[in-house]
């Protein structure tokens, strides 16, 4: 990620531009936004696929010591357990396993549907400026 992040401020410094937009420099279309977006967009493949798995995650509950050994005590309950307060004296090692699980959990959820909505944002701003262009006002002073 860091290489194409690299390509992408050179090819942007040095003014490059790739085949699908060779001869249009005179039109304003800025090809970098392109690269923006594409970034952006696999923002949003990555940050959807850390949510995906951090839900995963959440609705299997904590790998854990009970009773009968080291399992996953809350596999079969599909979420379930995180309103049965009362269940979650089944694990008895590590301590304050499924409290951290959840918090844990909660936050990449949170996080990565924030990254999602940033980015799906950033592309539909950077295919709005590719294809609009940014145009700015001048505001003229009333003549006297």
């Amino acid at each position: 990620m860091i290489i194409l992040s690299a390509v992408l401020l050179l090819v942007d410094f040095y003014k490059c531009s790739s085949s699908c937009c060779a001869g249009r420099q005179s039109y304003n279309i800025h090809c970098s936004r392109l690269g923006s977006a594409l970034f952006a967009l696999l923002g949003v493949l990555f940050s959807g696929y850390s949510l995906i798995i951090s839900s995963l995650g959440l609705s299997q509950g904590p790998y854990c010591r009970t009773e009968t050994g080291w399992s996953y005590p809350f596999a079969n309950t599909a979420g379930g357990y995180l309103v049965v307060y009362s269940s979650w004296s089944q694990c008895l090692e590590p301590g304050n396993v499924v409290e951290w699980n959840i918090i844990l959990f909660s936050i990449l959820i949170a996080l990565s549907a924030l990254q999602v909505i940033i980015c799906i944002y950033k592309i539909i701003y950077d295919v709005m400026a590719m294809m609009c262009g940014t145009h700015k006002i001048l505001a003229q002073p009333d003549p006297i």
